[in-house]
């Protein structure tokens, strides 16, 4: 669909005298919208594109998005108001990645290439690799090595157009290295511009000095109250929780048992879901109403059908079965057709998926979830920001909406998975300010 100008909102003459950016020349404005949550099924396709636009700022707050030539005339000859001429590029919503693990010690870069030379997930895992392999360097890292990298990453992500990502723990995988992680985490909310979602995920694995039964137990009984400790000491907002149900895992049981206790504490739920198997765990986050299932690769049709009928959104990581070299992907068609929400994560981590860039992650959902451009673009802004708890202010251009904004170097949206491989990222502008710019290109 296409909105019209006048259709939009108009900024009061309180708001109006407040501007302090013109965002202006637009080529292509590419949004979706909703005031109801996030979208389902095929409505995900029904962005809003508006031509030669415009979007008028007040300190952090979209107040006005119009026609280019109407908001030029009306803002432009203010004093004290930053000018930015898109020069006729795409402008989205800035980029919501719904799924990370950022925060790790180490690398697994032989694991690369025991993958290349045919070995599979569960086989690296078996040899001493995968998780264990990133506990272990992060366990021996300091809070200021975790940070140092930490900030370095966010950096390459801002500059790929992420403006708010989600980040969990998991690597740590004891009471003491688990709650060091969140803390990193914490820290760099106020360190850097992107905007982030903590998600404490101790269940990530079972650490190998003991068993599933005795460290679920652990996690009910002093992690997940230690985190919430340590959020009442920093005045921090509570983290989300994550398990990972899958074979090799955590059972259903253990996740349900996870969930039970999250509940009693007032922490939101997410799962890694039916990525080898499906053991049950995205018809349980439907039922609990977890803000999201994620993976989904092995995910039956009656999980799909429950998916669609609840608000739980399927969080897609096309990045990870491309770099895992499978030959399946989640069944994204049949998501959209039978009316799931979907959001999109680049799910970058040390082992299965180092990829960062959200415009790749975009051309990936093109090519193997056959999703549609503006499919893709409802999946990484508008359903990625409810799928991490924060759809009520980022995900959208719109009145009222946080001013995170990601301008192109393209002229239209078919450009971005189009031109996959290539960053494609003129400028990122957080909150109202410009957080990364290549205005010289």
């Amino acid at each position: 669909m296409t909105a019209q100008p006048q259709n939009r909102p108009q900024a009061s003459a309180s708001q109006e005298a407040g501007v302090s950016m013109l965002i202006h020349s637009i080529g292509q404005l590419a949004t979706p919208i909703s005031a109801t949550g996030p979208i389902h099924g095929q409505a995900m396709h029904e962005i809003r594109s508006l031509r030669d636009a415009a979007i008028a700022i007040a300190d952090d707050k979209i107040v006005e998005v119009g026609d280019s030539g109407e908001l030029i005339s009306k803002y432009g000859s203010k004093d004290n108001i930053q000018a930015i001429n898109a020069g006729g590029r795409l402008v989205t919503p800035g980029l919501v990645d719904a799924h990370t693990h950022l925060v790790f010690g180490g690398n697994r870069a032989g694991e690369f290439i025991m993958r290349c030379q045919g070995k599979s997930y569960s086989e690296i895992a078996d040899s001493g690799g995968g998780i264990v392999a990133s506990m272990k360097a992060t366990r021996a890292a300091t809070a200021q090595e975790l940070t140092a990298t930490a900030l370095v990453r966010l950096e390459r992500m801002l500059a790929a157009g992420t403006t708010t990502c989600e980040i969990k723990t998991g690597y740590g995988l004891d009471s003491r290295s688990e709650l060091l992680m969140l803390s990193v985490i914490y820290a760099l909310q106020s360190m850097q511009p992107v905007e982030i979602i903590p998600t404490f995920m101790p269940a990530h694995a079972v650490p190998p000095e003991t068993d599933r039964a005795a460290y679920v137990k652990s996690v009910i009984d002093d992690m997940l109250p230690g985190a919430i400790e340590l959020c009442e000491e920093g005045g921090y907002a509570l983290p989300l929780v994550d398990v990972f149900c899958d074979r090799g895992y955590f059972t259903l049981s253990d996740t349900e048992a996870i969930f039970s206790a999250c509940a009693k504490l007032g922490l939101k739920t997410k799962v890694h879901a039916d990525e080898f198997v499906s053991l049950g765990a995205t018809a349980l986050a439907a039922r609990e109403q977890s803000l999201s299932a994620d993976h989904l690769l092995s995910i039956t049709d009656e999980d799909i059908a429950a998916l669609a009928c609840s608000q739980t959104i399927a969080v897609l990581l096309p990045g990870t079965s491309f770099y895992l070299n499978l030959k399946e992907h989640a069944p994204a068609r049949k998501m959209i057709e039978m009316g799931v929400a979907i959001a999109l994560g680049s799910d970058f981590n040390p082992g299965s998926c180092h990829i960062f860039s959200l415009p790749m992650i975009w051309g990936l959902a093109c090519l193997h979830l056959a999703m549609t451009p503006q499919e893709a673009l409802t999946a990484l802004s508008l359903n990625s920001a409810y799928a991490i708890g924060v759809g009520d202010k980022v995900g959208q251009i719109a009145h009222q909406y946080q001013a995170d904004i990601t301008i192109y170097d393209v002229q239209s949206i078919e450009e971005i998975p189009y031109n996959i491989g290539w960053n494609p990222v003129f400028m990122t502008i957080k909150k109202g300010q410009v957080v990364h710019s290549c205005a010289t290109r």
